[in-house]
């Protein structure tokens, strides 16, 4: 399947940096600001490294890119990282690109996830959505049992906003955003609002023969990305510009609000850029399991390596 280019890090003749493949985990968007103010600050090349941004033909993209080798890093739910490893693929996560989560419940007419109790929500059908609307629900009180819930794939938001579903899951970063600044009574109730672990969103995620044979790249990119994020949290205008640049044709205004609700979770609850916290990795863990994404709980050891982050936040 194709990749298209990111337009970043691009060796010219004589360049030193070592050119890098990161493969994201849809196309660019405000989530990614610590990434995308990397590249634009050229802290990639200040690292050592060229790095090139790609967007993959779908969200499945990542895990097969990788163990084919054909992307050198890739960003990916840590849903997705999770179920891989219960497939016996083996990845491991170097770097938390989100800190926090981004999943919730857009609703209408609810003043809180208890209320939706016998109601009806649209699903996405991605294999979290469910645990998501459960624990929010569940979490506020509500009985989640008694949610009628349809599967809408792409189209969950769609039906809120026409009125057939009374809550729909999302992001409260992009849809929460979006349909907050209609002025027509949504609200998005955050999963880690309601009992959930505050787990990273998304993981830079590589091979573990890279992390053995390559550890030098794996910090020069991860060094490059933490310190990019950190200043995307300290410089929230520039961060604003970063992510404008790379979403074309975009509403300027709601753009830059959802960059700035996604700012906000960029930082784990530590508040050091890109750290994995294998104290919550296992809460995470437990809860995947207890939530039906995964049958057992993943083996942290094996699924992350906080050192590289670590360092860099230092």
């Amino acid at each position: 399947m194709a990749l298209v280019a990111g337009g970043c890090g691009t060796s010219s003749t004589g360049d030193t940096a070592k050119p890098v493949s990161v493969l994201l985990d849809w196309t660019p968007n405000p989530a990614h600001a610590g990434l995308l103010t990397a590249l634009a600050s050229g802290l990639d090349r200040s690292n050592g490294v060229a790095i090139k941004l790609r967007t993959p033909g779908s969200s499945a993209d990542g895990v097969r890119l990788l163990l084919s080798e054909r992307a050198d890093f890739a960003v990916l739910d840590i849903h997705d990282l999770a179920i891989a490893q219960a497939r016996g693929r083996k990845l491991v996560g170097v770097m938390a690109v989100v800190g926090k989560p981004l999943a919730a419940l857009i609703a209408r007419n609810a003043n809180r996830p208890r209320d939706l109790t016998g109601r009806t929500v649209a699903v996405t059908g991605a294999p979290s959505d469910l645990a998501v609307t459960t624990a929010i629900v569940n979490g506020d009180g509500g009985d989640a049992r008694t949610l009628k819930i349809q599967s809408a794939g792409f189209g969950a938001i769609e039906s809120l906003l026409g009125g057939r579903v009374d809550a729909a899951t999302g992001f409260f970063n992009q849809e929460g955003v979006a349909l907050g600044r209609l002025n027509r009574g949504y609200k998005s109730f955050r999963l880690d609002s309601f009992g959930a672990p505050a787990y990273p969103e998304l993981v830079l995620t590589t091979l573990p023969k890279t992390v053995e044979q390559r550890p030098e790249l794996v910090q020069s990119v991860v060094t490059a990305f933490v310190k990019g994020t950190e200043t995307a949290v300290s410089e929230p205008e520039l961060a604003r510009a970063s992510v404008q640049a790379r979403v074309k044709g975009s509403d300027t205004a709601l753009l830059a609000a959802q960059t700035q609700a996604a700012l906000g979770a960029l930082l784990p609850p530590n508040r050091r850029a890109g750290t994995l916290d294998t104290t919550l990795l296992k809460r995470w863990a437990n809860w995947e399991a207890a939530n039906g994404i995964v049958r057992l709980p993943p083996k942290i050891d094996a699924l992350f390596d906080p050192q590289f982050a670590d360092k860099a936040s230092r």
